[in-house]
């Protein structure tokens, strides 16, 4: 395809079934050329229109048959337009189970799989920048619980910029956390967990997000004890004593 047709191109992506999944393989690397090398946002977004790709391309996460290939570069395509326009994260939460479907995708990530990972860290990527406009979408979606996870299990694993940005993620919707949710103990216990972890950046990380709970705890007037159940106080006593030499 030398000379692209955006019209074919949203075409292709709509396309699914069968020998019609190497066509919309080949119209998603034909967008995310178009978006990466385009040297005018504005002509771009002419040709390429986020409010009839971004439905396509989230349409797509949300087909349960889509393989990691097709979703990879999908997840890239959408990073592409997030980078670029605040109006795409809107566009993108207001799809109904997209953010959901993508927060997904980090459950069922098998990072034994080079395709599966490369999804997996792309989606951390996606998570990452909505979360930065609309952190309270992704923590409706279950994004907490899911990065929490993913953290846990493949820390070791990943590209260490996706372990951070996905601690990027879990601090902000931290600050969406009320006292009374009923993930909040799992999160306790997967934040002290992580309190202890090898990365100071993850390790430090974590620490911010028992501030951000504690001040959410203080604020509602709620006893921020919960927060204390996996080692939180001993925890901080031993970094205030580090810290004291």
């Amino acid at each position: 395809m030398a000379e692209v047709d955006p019209e074919t191109l949203l075409e292709w992506l709509k396309m699914g079934q069968g020998d019609e999944r190497d066509m919309q393989l080949i119209a998603l690397e034909q967008l995310c050329m178009l978006l990466l090398m385009s040297d005018n946002v504005d002509r771009c977004f002419e040709s390429c229109p986020p409010r009839s790709f971004l439905p396509a391309l989230c349409q797509i996460f949300l087909d349960e048959c889509a393989p990691d290939n097709v979703l990879e570069v999908t997840a890239r395509a959408i990073t592409y337009y997030l980078d670029v326009s605040a109006e795409c994260t809107r566009r993108i939460v207001a799809m109904d189970g997209a953010v959901k479907a993508i927060c997904n995708r980090l459950v069922v990530a098998e990072v034994a799989s080079r395709t599966s990972r490369d999804l997996a860290e792309q989606c951390i990527k996606v998570l990452e920048l909505i979360c930065s406009r609309e952190a309270g979408a992704v923590f409706e979606a279950g994004g907490l619980a899911c990065v929490l996870s993913f953290i846990r299990d493949y820390a070791s694993r990943v590209h260490k910029d996706t372990l951070h940005s996905a601690m990027t993620v879990v601090s902000r919707l931290c600050t969406k956390m009320e006292p009374a949710d009923p993930t909040l103990p799992a999160c306790v216990q997967a934040l002290s967990t992580l309190l202890r972890h090898e990365d100071s950046h993850v390790a430090d990380g974590a620490l911010r997000c028992f501030a951000s709970l504690s001040d959410r705890f203080t604020r509602r007037g709620v006893d921020p004890a919960p927060l204390a159940e996996h080692g939180l106080v001993s925890e901080l006593l031993t970094r205030l004593s580090n810290a004291a030499g």
